[in-house]
């Protein structure tokens, strides 16, 4: 078991640090931008290898079958679609329908990857406390230096410095500082309240970079580690307090930036233009939608797709085929018009199966809670980008797909304990 262990230690701490360098990386050697799709794509060989070691057998539980079966729903949907209209070369459709799948096929990788193996996870968590302690502090360093003597390139907004750091993007650097979040919560049950600086210092990171998702993610963070656990703990008045502010100004801000974008700025917003024309597509391309690379989806605009026209969108800043920036700056109307009404449904069922096994969690508060993080982060990132087609979704399905594993584990010990 120990070396076993010792590998897995490497391998988590690994993939941490790839996962957290992949996009500055990518920025001066091109190869690195395909990491998350590779890591997703190791399913395929990892299926074999546990099939052929007879740890992985070809049983069906009925969840596992209505978990495929919407997942194969969904992406056929979206097929159908390209196969009924070809409004985007196939090249284009494939890889739109291989992102809208690999943060999926990224947790089956990551489950196969951990959950045959006999694992000392506290063997792990003792490594990874330092690693995690070092990367949050440089992160907290270099925002603070960033701050004070402006090395990277950045924003202003409300007449303060948005900090992104070496990211391309100031999500990127949001969705990392979660996924560190998240593992930190993993080691509640070890390190109890020594996890809330590291949380603080990750929250200023976060908060630094002036997104409203930012404020709506450190706010989930807070109610996860309040709820989870103190719940059944007297909390002091204090605390009260200033959560109910947080959470009352994360609310205010994600109010003011929904109705903004999608009510204020009307036909100005592409985010209101695409949310508004997905039922109408989807109405009139009724069963399936238009299908994969055609319809909010960073593929939809090389070549430009004829589906902008005929909605008339062409026009719409940031949708127009000279400026297509904001083209992929939404999730759900993405799904709704190129897989339709049952590729939509099918999805949101995989989500509420993805739900009900983080919460079969609960007896394992440390558990319950890492897995809550990401899966909040992610919904409330569908609400302004593409979210589960995000590169920064494979990290976390990573970080979920390794603790389904250590669950698996932990309930085949139990069974062989009771035997």
């Amino acid at each position: 078991m120990r070396s076993v262990t010792w590998r897995k230690t490497w391998l988590v701490g690994f993939l941490i640090i790839l996962f957290l360098l992949q996009n500055p990386l990518q920025q001066h050697l091109e190869p690195f931008q395909y990491v998350d799709e590779i890591f997703g794509l190791l399913i395929v060989p990892l299926a074999f290898l546990r099939f052929f070691q007879r740890k992985l057998t070809l049983g069906w539980t009925r969840e596992k079958a209505v978990l495929g079966a919407l997942l194969l729903i969904f992406w056929i949907s979206g097929w159908c679609g390209v196969i009924a209209y070809r409004y985007q070369p196939l090249l284009n459709s494939a890889q739109d329908a291989y992102v809208n799948i690999k943060f999926f096929l990224a947790l089956g990788a990551s489950y196969l990857m951990f959950a045959f193996d006999a694992i000392d996870f506290d063997s792990i968590k003792k490594k990874l406390w330092p690693l995690l302690n070092i990367i949050t502090l440089a992160l907290f360093v270099l925002c603070v230096a960033d701050q004070c003597f402006k090395i990277f390139d950045a924003d202003m907004r409300g007449g303060l410095r948005a900090v992104k750091l070496f990211y391309s993007a100031y999500t990127i650097l949001v969705g990392n500082c979660v996924l560190l979040c998240g593992i930190y919560f993993w080691l509640y049950k070890e390190k109890g309240k020594r996890i809330i600086l590291p949380l603080v210092l990750l929250a200023f990171v976060m908060l630094s970079t002036r997104r409203v998702k930012a404020m709506g993610v450190v706010a989930c963070v807070l109610l996860i580690y309040l709820l989870v656990f103190h719940k059944r703990q007297k909390i002091s008045k204090k605390v009260k307090i200033f959560a109910v502010a947080v959470l009352i100004l994360a609310g205010a801000a994600a109010a003011y930036q929904i109705i903004s974008y999608y009510f204020l700025m009307g036909v100005e917003s592409a985010r209101a233009v695409l949310t508004i024309g997905a039922p109408f597509i989807a109405w009139d391309h009724f069963p399936f939608g238009t299908g994969w690379g055609t319809y909010g989806s960073a593929f939809s605009v090389e070549p430009y797709s004829p589906v902008y026209g005929m909605y008339r969108m062409a026009g719409v800043w940031g949708l127009s085929p000279d400026y297509p920036d904001f083209v992929s700056d939404t999730f759900w109307p993405m799904i709704l018009g190129e897989c339709g009404f049952f590729g939509l449904l099918a999805l949101l069922g995989v989500l509420f199966l993805l739900v009900k096994k983080i919460f079969s969690m609960k007896k394992d508060k440390s558990t319950f809670a890492s897995g809550l993080v990401p899966l909040a982060y992610l919904l409330i990132s569908s609400t302004s980008e593409s979210a589960f087609a995000n590169p920064i979704a494979v990290p976390l399905a990573f970080w979920l797909g390794f603790l389904f594993a250590q669950e698996k584990i932990r309930k085949k010990k139990g069974q062989e304990a009771k035997e």
